[in-house]
Formats: structure tokens, C-alpha cells, sequence
């Protein structure tokens, strides 16, 4: 069985895709890119390792542990792999949205930008954006399904009776 995995991480103007792919399940290919947004042809980071599917999980620790000694030896703040999974992979876990990343949300979204892609940049899963979008009323699917007289209009949410809405006339 063959499979491809796709992550693309924005850490600040940096974006970094890692792709895990494999056409016969005997090896994995690991790919790396990485650029500057203002400056995608660029590359930072490039390369590709092929190893046998039996050896993914001790190269996975061989690659915590030099990624933990470069993070020593360059003096880089950031979390070691593996002590707080969710923090982690989602650094904006459980903190509250302020208004300017709800505007900025709204419009990445609105830009076209990929759910997935927002969630990166967010430091959030996928399904946190899911929600703070309908929460300000957005409709997830796509921008294009939002209504026609604006996202956040009361009409989605509030019976027209509550907002002053003359009763419609009984036929009779």
C-alpha cells in the first residue's frame, strides 16, 4: 500500500514542507524543502532520504536527539520534541483568539488560503479554525458559501422575531 504525507509549517516568513512518501511500503522517502514567503524560488532547505520502512522508528530518535543537540549548540529557544506533543505541533492549543487574529483569520480565509495552511500559521489544529470560523460566522466549506449579505450577518443565527421583524400575515 502506498502512501504520501504532506506537511507545509509556516514558522514566521519561513515555510517549511516535509513529505513522507512511500510506493512499495519496504522504504520511506523523506523530502525537505524550505523558502522564504517573499522569496519562494530561493530554497533554504532542500534534500530527499530513502531508508527501509524497519528502520523509520530509530531514525526518528536518532533525528530527535541531533535536533535536540543543534538546538544546544545554536542556542535556539524552542520546545524539545516530544515533551508536550499537543504544544508542540499546535504552539496556540488552548489560548484565547484575539480580535486581530480573528480579522486576520477571516482574512487568510477569505484570501483562499487552505484551512490546513491557517491552522500552521495559528499554531491551532485544523478543527479550532473549523469552529472560530462558524463562531464568527463563516462558512468553513469554502468563502464562496458564506451568505450574500455578509458572514457575520445576524440572519444566520437569530430568529427574525428577535431582531424586530414584523410577524408574517397569516393566509386565512
Amino acid at each position: 500500500m502506498a502512501f504520501r504525507h504532506l506537511n507545509e509549517l509556516p514558522l514566521g516568513d519561513k515555510v517549511f514542507r516535509i513529505e513522507l512518501a512511500s510506493e512499495d511500503d519496504t522504504t520511506v522517502t523523506l523530502s525537505l524543502t524550505g523558502w522564504h514567503e517573499s522569496a519562494p524560488d530561493a530554497l533554504l532547505a532542500s534534500g530527499s532520504l530513502t531508508v527501509p520502512l524497519s528502520e523509520v522508528p530509530p531514525l526518528r530518535i536518532a533525528l530527535n536527539r541531533a535536533l535536540r543537540a543543534l538546538a544546544l549548540v545554536a542556542d535556539v529557544a524552542e520546545p524539545i520534541p516530544d515533551r508536550d506533543v499537543l504544544r508542540e505541533l499546535f504552539p496556540g492549543h488552548g489560548a484565547p483568539w484575539v480580535p486581530q487574529h480573528e480579522e486576520d483569520l477571516t482574512q487568510r480565509f477569505h484570501a483562499g488560503e487552505a484551512i490546513a495552511r491557517i491552522a500552521a500559521r495559528f499554531g491551532r489544529t485544523p478543527d479550532s479554525v473549523r469552529t472560530k470560523l462558524r463562531e464568527l460566522g463563516h462558512d468553513p466549506r469554502s468563502p464562496e458559501h458564506c451568505p450574500p449579505d455578509g458572514c457575520l450577518s445576524w440572519s444566520r443565527y437569530v430568529s427574525p422575531a428577535l431582531v424586530g421583524a414584523a410577524p408574517e400575515a397569516s393566509q386565512g
